[in-house]
């Protein structure tokens, strides 16, 4: 697979256009009731909210970060976490592997929810469904319901990218049964009836209740990659009905080309690029005639050669778990980390480092606890960005003065956090030098907080505190020998 580049008039265009709306994707709800707020940087649990996402979840914020509405693809729930007027869209019982919220460009008010059809049926095809969100009080209300875009038989994946003009966005599929790539330009007078079709990569394998037809598609950050998995069935052998392909996307034109064909893992699943568009991330969910004895995969692909031979042979098991363990949705957050669904946990799993190869990568199991909730299979559907803001550096974060006093620091048995202010339900989070998530401790109140070392390890960490969505203080701690 060559490298190539955008010409630059076409990068700015398109830096241009994330910058307008940057915040989009800091809210994510997903599982049963579950979500993870980004505005302050470090992401945290949200434990409020009606989602029962089984697969595929897609919310959207506004331009601050606000959330606006959220979807598993059969109903859809406003910021207050009320069902939409209009909102019930279908009855896949939030079982198609992704689904999309797209906002119209250049329109403030008129945003798309995009979903296929549940494994291919072939009464059914991909559809979208209109919300103004100038209706209802500011809340938002479907005002069109499951409007066909193709007569074609689709696949349940649906993935977005910017057009290079930086303001029109594509809204990928797949054709079941073929290895045709379906791309929609969605520009400021709607979707296109005709699709851009690249025949490119392999066709389907006709299998049990179509389950290939379930998988991602993901487009790498800058939109000159995209990948893409078909969830085939189980059993002995080297099974046709599982795809795993990367290759090339024209932001330009719309066309897919050099699809390699990836040694897959069988049931391949989730998908996400790093945020450097370097790394391929993927992982199984053996769902259908796999043996109690087999395991899910969670795996890295090295593309940076940019030769196929190399690229083949790269791939590198991060981690594994046996069946009926099993992983979901991967999606690259605000902050640059890929974070993964591992199914009915309470905690998300966390690529620390995913622009890094192999064991570099700094994978966490459980890296993000999600407050009692849990996931299921999906995380969040969007374009992914990552410049609005970093992974917290520990080594030069600097304080940030909030009249928190912490005494002793350092300290090897305990130490008092000291605020001049009283708080109310605060949540503080203790990272190591790789960024993980070491130590939350949730419900803290008052002007005093003792933080015990218990099995913390000597070193250097960042102390986060945040109270009602904002981070009110970040301070570094030493934990010294005993």
């Amino acid at each position: 697979m060559k490298n190539r580049r955008l010409p630059l008039l076409a990068i700015l265009f398109l830096m241009s256009g994330l910058l307008q709306a940057q915040a989009y994707g800091n809210i994510w709800h997903f599982g049963n009731s579950a979500g993870i707020n980004f505005n302050n940087c470090v992401p945290y649990a949200v434990t409020e909210g009606a989602n029962a996402g089984f697969e595929g979840c897609s919310s959207v914020c506004d331009a601050n970060g606000g959330l606006l509405f959220y979807t598993n693809g059969e109903q859809v729930w406003d910021r207050l976490h009320n069902l939409m007027p209009n909102g019930t869209l279908n009855n896949s019982n939030g079982s198609l592997s992704q689904t999309l919220i797209i906002q119209k460009p250049l329109a403030a008010n008129t945003y798309y929810i995009l979903a296929g059809d549940l494994q291919a049926q072939q009464f059914n095809t991909l559809k979208y469904h209109e919300v103004d969100m100038s209706l209802n009080n500011g809340l938002g209300d479907v005002v069109g319901v499951g409007t066909s875009m193709t007569s074609l038989v689709t696949t349940e994946q649906i993935a977005a990218t910017y057009h290079s003009n930086g303001t029109d966005i594509w809204l990928m599929t797949h054709e079941y049964m073929t290895n045709n790539f379906m791309a929609f330009l969605l520009t400021a007078t709607g979707i296109s009836s005709t699709p851009v079709i690249s025949a490119s990569g392999r066709p389907h394998t006709l299998c049990n209740s179509n389950i290939n037809a379930r998988g991602e598609i993901c487009f790498s950050p800058d939109g000159t990659k995209i990948a893409f998995s078909a969830n085939g069935v189980g059993g002995a052998g080297n099974d046709t009905t599982n795809i795993l392909e990367v290759g090339q996307f024209d932001a330009s034109t719309g066309i897919v080309s050099n699809m390699i064909d990836l040694p897959y893992s069988r049931g391949d699943f989730g998908l996400s690029f790093s945020a450097d568009n370097s790394k391929l991330y993927g992982a199984t969910w053996k769902a259908l005639n796999f043996f109690s004895s087999d395991y899910n995969f969670l795996y890295q692909f090295d593309l940076s050669s940019g030769n196929p031979a190399t690229i083949i042979n790269s791939k590198y098991i991060v981690d594994s778990i046996q069946i009926p363990g099993s992983y979901g949705d991967l999606k690259l957050g605000p902050d640059g980390k890929v974070y993964v669904s591992v199914y009915n946990s309470s905690y998300l799993g966390v690529i620390n480092a995913p622009n890094l190869a192999g064991n570099a990568c700094s994978y966490v199991s459980n890296g993000l606890y999600l407050g009692g909730n849990v996931v299921k299979f999906g995380l969040n559907n969007y374009i992914e960005y990552t410049n609005y803001c970093g992974p917290l550096d520990v080594a030069t974060s600097e304080p940030k003065q909030t009249g928190i006093q912490i005494s002793p620091n350092p300290f090897s048995e305990s130490t008092l956090f000291q605020s001049t202010t009283e708080l109310v339900d605060a949540t503080l989070t203790l990272y190591n030098t790789l960024g993980e998530s070491v130590r939350v401790v949730q419900g803290l109140s008052g002007n005093a907080v003792v933080l015990e070392r218990n099995d913390l390890s000597e070193g250097v960490y960042i102390a986060v505190i945040t109270q009602d969505a904002k981070i009110i203080s970040r301070e570094r701690l030493v934990i010294s020998g005993n």
